[in-house]
């Protein structure tokens, strides 16, 4: 009944203590940094408290105080100290903000100030949660309970809490109250325990100890031979798990798109495992000395259990669509139970046995639990850190797992008496049997299987619609953090576009609809502070915008930041004919840091800030779209500096599409908001009133230097009014449509949700702002831009506006594509609408034109691009005898009738599109296209249908 009571005092204890690891971590991300060396920092800070405590409890003794008043008391530090860093971490890091910026050009010093800083910081309530458990085991009670069977039921029992922690925290907690009021029923969840322990001590008369006596309560005279042996080895089962973890969840992300409610099931996983094996130990532990025969066993069947829920990962279950955060809760627990599971319940039944293998020879049970678990969280601190900083960027995640098990196996031998492997006694044999199968299963393991869950990443980004292969991998990167994929897509040989992937997830792409976006991320900017000097990008991706940022006619420096270094070696990769290595202009500067610490501590001013992040809804870059951050951003700007970041709105739910324009727009009072034909807004916030740019400086963007020019014309903002119809809204019309969402702030992260998005909602919302009548008129009416555009930008703006809004209509719902090119045609003079809506590009074109006059007949999967590329031009006669060649060929289909006969009218030769409209009016009878054109024709140049045409 005792160990009952003080197993759900611990589980209770483990909901609070999960849900504030949870909150320091995301907290000191935001103070400290969120990249890989910030995050093992508190990672490290966190284990070193939790071995502080573990410490004390090994080399003492309690003296005159009750276990359960201890703990009572310890927990209370946990709850006030917890709270009060959930509070006070906003706060230290805005205090220590002066002290970054000066050591900023000091790294090292930098780095290990913020190791001390977030040690002290969480040094108190860590240290307390470590001394818990082994001063609870000390309850005089308990003492006469078996000690293996107590350690396992109450080590399970607390990191079972630390699952239902885990779900609750993440699944509603931090949704439903923020990050504060999370820890505040942390602080609720810890507190309850230590009035339950105290009412148990008052129950059981425990009244000749008082909590007010000035003494403490621990006595440093502990004296016994540690058994190193059996602690090495619970050093080697801390380590090797949470490298596991590491790696675990490295793979995992092959198969599931990162985020926040993915990586707590996967920690909730692990931590169920740990969780009903050490409850499984409690519950059939007897003897001591039985279980350290058995020790062998457990560490082999661990080994055993490495490899084979790696082999038999069930792909089936997991998901090939992509950009896709449709993710359920059984989907990825059920990945996570087949590939974590089995090795997680043997290690929570590995720990209690240690234990009680230990205890036999310390005989004090609190110093026994106290050395077991020093050595078992100190190999659990070294753990991550080996496998994300050494295992992975060396020997990539399938070796990594291969190695755990071998140290598996090892460890059991080393564990191992002589006599237990003796062939005469059960257990002998059974280890021999063990041994035998680990050798067998890493004899015959697949060591190429590593390249099936590759590509079970990156095919649905190779292949089309139809299954072939478009795309394929010329580059592979497994980092301290992710794991990077390089795809390029060829055109006739040469390169066309490349695709990043990272982990199973797009996050960047050249191709040319994504070019012009990324590109618009510096040009916008640019146009309206032409004089920049000093810029700053945060995130590089496949280096598209710092390509453009240095086309800039002023611009003396460039700051590139980047929380992955892997990102920045795989520059030299890219290679295209818009396109050259932004890292080797000397202008350029790369930086491996979290962008949000990076504003926070870097002393540097900008003209321009741009940033193009991982998706909002990816792990961690939340951090990036809150209004916190944008205040930052803003900070380190030049007064009338400009600040660009972009919202991809076709991958958030419209709420949440409008709780980042009201944070956005809360820090940066002068708001704009711009798009292409797309769902890539682009948010542009500058600091102060601005100032008006006149008609030259903006004209000069597309004369000189040249360079730029080309590149805008390329990517189809082919005029400097083409720059005004980009416009959607200004505060005034952020301010309407968010008056009553809440912005996504630090506080409250989860205002962005894992829930998948609605893309009709989406187009819908969308379309408003593509309308081009109202589109024009909030241009034309916004009090910003009258004031810092020129007046010749408001000049003819309504058929840039209406092009815009035709093709964002026709990429999503379709439409008559002959129509379409009539209205670029013969309504403007701008080319790409026209090669975008017969399938081309500007990339294409050039590609096709210079095979082509390598070749003595243009190659005929050349000749749409070439075709396109002539009516581009309004070279009507070119197309048509480029048409006319490709029929002699015989490559001629219905569509390209339709096209040849409208052309045919255009140019005047209006009796060989009725001769070409007769020979195919049979086939033009079952296409609903041909009722359009011969009505179009025909009242427009006289054309007469087919006869047979009903």
């Amino acid at each position: 009944m005792r160990i009952a009571i003080l197993s759900g005092i611990l589980f209770l204890s483990g909901i609070g203590a999960l849900i504030f690891e949870v909150l320091w971590l995301r907290l000191s991300g935001l103070a400290f940094g969120n990249s890989i060396w910030a995050a093992a920092l508190i990672l490290s800070s966190f284990m070193a408290g939790l071995a502080l405590g573990n410490a004390l409890a090994a080399s003492s003794r309690i003296r005159r105080w009750r276990p359960l008043h201890l703990y009572a008391v310890l927990e209370v530090f946990v709850a006030f100290f917890g709270c009060t860093i959930v509070f006070g971490l906003p706060v230290l890091g805005e205090w220590m903000r002066p002290i970054w910026q000066t050591l900023w050009n000091y790294q090292p010093t930098l780095l290990g100030l913020r190791f001390i800083v977030s040690f002290l910081v969480l040094l108190v309530p860590t240290t307390a949660m470590g001394l818990t458990l082994p001063v609870l085991i000390e309850d005089p009670v308990l003492r006469r309970a078996n000690f293996g069977r107590a350690i396992g039921l109450l080590y399970g029992s607390n990191t079972l809490g630390a699952v239902a922690g885990a779900v609750l925290g993440e699944g509603y907690l931090i949704a439903a109250f923020g990050l504060h009021g999370t820890g505040l029923a942390a602080g609720l969840a810890v507190c309850l325990p230590a009035a339950i322990a105290l009412l148990i001590a008052r129950i059981d008369g425990d009244t000749d100890a008082l909590i007010s006596e000035r003494t403490f309560p621990l006595r440093f005279d502990a004296g016994y031979r540690p058994p190193w042996r059996l602690l090495f080895v619970s050093f080697g089962t801390g380590c090797i798990l949470l490298a596991l973890e590491v790696i675990w969840f490295r793979f995992l992300r092959l198969y599931v798109a990162s985020s926040s409610t993915a990586f707590a099931i996967m920690l909730a996983v692990v931590l169920a495992g740990i969780g009903f094996g050490g409850v499984v130990a409690g519950a059939i532990h007897r003897r001591s000395a039985r279980w350290h025969q058995l020790l062998p066993v457990l560490l082999l069947l661990a080994a055993i259990s490495t490899l084979l829920s790696y082999l038999f990962f069930p792909v089936a279950l997991a998901q090939t669509r992509t950009d896709v955060f449709d993710v359920t809760w059984r989907q990825i627990g059920m990945l996570s139970i087949a590939l974590m599971f089995p090795v997680a319940f043997l290690s929570g039944i590995l720990f209690p046995s240690i234990a009680a293998c230990v205890q036999a020879k310390v005989e004090d049970r609190m110093n026994s639990t106290g050395v077991t678990t020093l050595f078992n969280t100190t190999g659990a601190a070294i753990g991550p850190l080996f496998a994300s900083f050494v295992l992975l960027p060396g020997i990539g995640f399938q070796w990594s797992l291969v190695l755990c098990a071998v140290v598996y196996a090892l460890l059991s031998v080393l564990v191992s008496e002589r006599s237990s492997w003796s062939i005469r006694r059960p257990i002998g044999l059974i280890i021999i049997a063990l041994c035998a199968a680990v050798i067998l299963l890493l004899a015959i393991f697949p060591y190429d299987r590593a390249e099936s869950h590759f590509a079970h990443a990156s095919r649905p980004y190779e292949i089309d619609e139809h299954g072939n292969v478009l795309r394929h991998v010329v580059k592979r990167i497994e980092g301290t953090s992710d794991t990077y994929q390089l795809l390029r897509r060829d055109f006739f040989g040469e390169p066309y576009y490349y695709r990043l992937l990272t982990n199973g997830f797009s996050m960047s792409a050249t191709n040319p609809r994504n070019q012009r976006y990324m590109r618009l991320f510096a040009y916008l900017p640019l146009a309206l502070r032409p004089d920049a000097k000093d810029v700053l990008l945060i995130c590089y991706g496949c280096g598209v915008t710092a390509d453009a940022l240095l086309h800039g006619p002023n611009v003396k420096r460039l700051d590139i930041v980047d929380i992955s270094k892997e990102v920045f070696h795989l520059a030299d990769f890219y290679s295209g004919i818009n396109y050259s290595n932004p890292l080797r202009d000397p202008r350029g500067r790369a930086i491996v840091q979290d962008g949000r610490f990076f504003l926070q501590a870097s002393p540097q001013q900008y003209d321009i800030i741009t940033g193009e992040p991982p998706p909002p809804k990816v792990a961690g870059s939340v951090n990036l779209y809150t209004e916190e951050s944008f205040s930052l951003m803003k900070s380190r700007l030049k007064e009338g500096g400009v600040a660009t970041f972009w919202l991809p709105i076709n991958q958030l739910k419209v709420e949440e599409s409008k709780a980042i324009l009201r944070a956005f727009h809360n820090a940066f009072p002068n708001a704009l908001v711009w798009a292409s034909a797309d769902q890539q807004w682009i948010m542009m916030g500058i600091k102060g009133l601005g100032r008006r740019v006149n008609e030259e400086e903006l004209r000069r963007l597309w004369s000189e230097p040249a360079r730029a020019g080309q590149d805008l014309r390329r990517i189809g903002v082919e005029v400097p009014q083409q720059l005004g119809a980009l416009f959607l809204m200004d505060g005034d019309e952020i301010d309407r449509i968010t008056q009553d969402i809440a912005p996504l702030t630090d506080n409250y992260p989860k205002r962005l949700t894992d829930e998948p998005w609605n893309e009709e909602a989406n187009f819908r919302f969308a379309a408003t702002y593509m309308d081009a009548s109202s589109a024009e008129y909030r241009f034309l009416w916004s009090p910003l831009i009258n004031r810092i555009c020129p007046e010749t930008l408001s000049r003819s703006l309504k058929s840039f506006f209406a092009i815009r809004e035709s093709r964002y209509l026709s990429e999503k719902i379709g439409s008559n594509k002959l129509a379409e090119l009539d209205l670029y045609l013969r309504g403007s003079r701008l080319r790409t609408p026209v090669l975008e809506v017969l399938g081309s590009d500007g990339l294409r074109l050039e590609i096709a034109e210079r095979i082509a006059k390598k070749a003595k007949t243009p190659p005929l999967e050349t000749m749409p691009d070439l075709i396109a590329g002539a009516l581009a031009r309004r070279d009507i006669d070119g197309a048509i005898q480029l048409m006319e060649d490709k029929k002699a060929r015989g490559a001629f289909n219905l569509n390209d009738t339709f096209l040849l006969t409208y052309l045919y009218c255009l140019n005047g030769s209006v009796g060989k599109a009725e001769a070409l409209a007769a020979n195919n009016a049979a086939a033009a009878k079952k296409n609903n296209s041909g009722d359009w054109l011969w009505g179009k024709l025909q009242s427009e140049f006289g054309f007469h249908p087919p006869t047979n045409h009903e």
